[in-house]
């Protein structure tokens, strides 16, 4: 097949299909959806102070501003931006972060911000306030279909557009293939990169500016149990024999800080940016 006749949008459906093989096949809680992975993940993001700001300098914005934040997470884009703008929408499926979003909008003492918790590809347009002068999707278009994702992110935005994903294999996908055979009697299977989304997007006339830049985050643990009981979804762990293969695993990659345990990831990640004002 010529490069010109690859479509595109089904690579990303088939290789997302694939990646998501084990959800399917192993029920297991949405490893986002408990409180307190959902409060890690803020506390690990508020340590990120500086590439936090450097992201949301980025980001065109000022006082009049209409955001919206595409898998908000807990927060971590969505209130300090709702610091600097006149409304934010954060749509956010996993309950744990939705409760730590709405806990974080009151501590915050925010009246600008709408939650919605569901999926993006569940969000109807009569739920949207739209058009959005901004529309930031971080890390969170894990979507079945991205052209459809896409097209429906157009239809809201009236300005500009920030995607950010991932080029290469990550930290993450490395940690998986190392045992998930093991743990699953099948190969892991990463999910699509920013090479399908760049192809996706250029089919249907979008031609984005790309930034790459790499990436360390941080996960620290004060126990190897606590670390355990973190991944276990992660890594769709629901026999005791699971369980011991990921705590040798993780006694391999954790590093010791301290009095602390630390998860170190470095990936290469990626800027994907386009205007709609025109």
């Amino acid at each position: 097949m010529l490069y010109d006749e690859i479509d595109w949008a089904n690579v990303w459906i088939e290789q997302m299909k694939l990646h998501n093989e084990a959800d399917e096949q192993v029920q297991q809680p949405d490893r986002w959806g408990t409180y307190e992975n959902a409060k890690r993940f803020w506390q690990s993001s508020r340590k990120s102070g500086k590439r936090l700001e450097k992201t949301l300098k980025e980001i065109e914005h000022d006082s009049d501003s209409r955001i919206l934040d595409i898998g908000a997470g807990p927060g971590s884009m969505a209130i300090p931006l709702a610091q600097r703008v006149s409304h934010v929408t954060a749509v956010e499926p996993a309950e744990g972060m939705t409760e730590v979003l709405k806990e974080n909008i009151e501590d915050y003492h925010l009246d600008n911000v709408a939650c919605i918790q569901k999926n993006w590809e569940d969000v109807s347009f009569e739920e949207l306030d739209s058009p959005y002068d901004v529309v930031v999707a971080s890390y969170s278009l894990h979507v079945p279909d991205i052209r459809e994702a896409i097209e429906k992110i157009q239809q809201v935005s009236s300005g500009r557009v920030y995607i950010y994903w991932f080029a290469g294999l990550t930290s993450w996908d490395r940690n998986y293939s190392r045992i998930w055979q093991q743990l699953h009697g099948r190969q892991y299977y990463p999910s699509p990169k920013c090479d399908v989304l760049y192809n996706v997007l250029y089919r249907m006339g979008i031609y984005p500016d790309m930034e790459n830049f790499e990436l360390t985050h941080y996960t620290r643990f004060s126990s190897l149990e606590e670390a355990v009981q973190h991944y276990k979804p992660h890594y769709k762990i629901a026999t005791n024999e699971q369980e011991q293969i990921l705590r040798s695993h993780l006694e391999q990659i954790l590093e010791k800080e301290g009095d602390e345990l630390v998860q170190v990831g470095r990936s290469s990640r990626v800027k994907i940016s386009w205007d709609n004002s025109h």
